[in-house]
């Protein structure tokens, strides 16, 4: 009889592990979702929105922000590539030094703002023969909470060129967004443990008062 109880307390303790084991792995597969979305806007202490656009001559460049998106890092690169908006060209003319603010707005895994500045300028010449005009960031990294997000279609290290000849001038502005997978706290994993040895001693106990 003894022998019998040993393995059912084996197989019960085998079977609570693997739906430990599938638990964490299920909550593991969702770690790595962020879910963000930006907004954007031309000018010294501007505020921010979804849609904004600046003009200059007969030159205008206008910001789309990007919706609410999310995406998953738990990739074997560690990251994700996502578009962070767009900027439209659009006209002819002579764009003077204009800031341009960037701000990323993240809800999961954590509730933060991030903000990349950067400096409009450059020329556009007229029907989209050809165009300098960029925006150069004086930061293409950032931080909110444990993710990241890095600024990917860069030239020169910060420098984004925006390019009228693309499909209706649209040029978007694109970053790497990277979350490290975060480890089970010792309090989850204690708990999970003496759960364990709870349910096979209460069985055991059980098994015990039936000889």
């Amino acid at each position: 009889m003894s022998t019998r109880i040993s393995a059912m307390l084996k197989n019960l303790a085998l079977g609570i592990s693997a739906v430990a084991f599938l638990t964490l792995a299920s909550t593991a597969a969702q770690a790595g979702d962020v879910t963000f979305n930006t907004t954007g806007c031309f000018g010294a202490g501007c505020t921010p929105v979804v849609a904004t656009s600046t003009t200059s001559g007969g030159a205008t460049a206008a910001f789309a922000a990007q919706p609410t998106t999310t995406v998953n890092t738990d990739l074997p690169s560690g990251f994700t590539v996502a578009d962070l908006g767009t900027i439209t060209l659009s006209g002819a003319g002579t764009f003077a030094s204009t800031p341009f603010t960037l701000q990323v707005n993240q809800s999961v895994p954590s509730v933060g703002t991030g903000i990349f500045s950067g400096m409009l300028s450059g020329t556009i010449l007229s029907g989209g023969s050809g165009s300098d005009t960029r925006i150069v960031f004086s930061n293409t990294s950032l931080n909110i909470g444990s993710v990241n997000y890095q600024m990917a279609n860069l030239t020169f290290g910060n420098t984004v060129f925006l390019d009228p000849s693309a499909t209706g001038g649209i040029t978007r502005i694109s970053a790497l967004i990277s979350a490290p997978n975060p480890i089970p706290e010792p309090a989850t994993m204690f708990l999970l443990g003496t759960g364990l040895v709870g349910v096979a001693g209460a069985a055991r106990r059980r098994w015990t008062g039936r000889e």
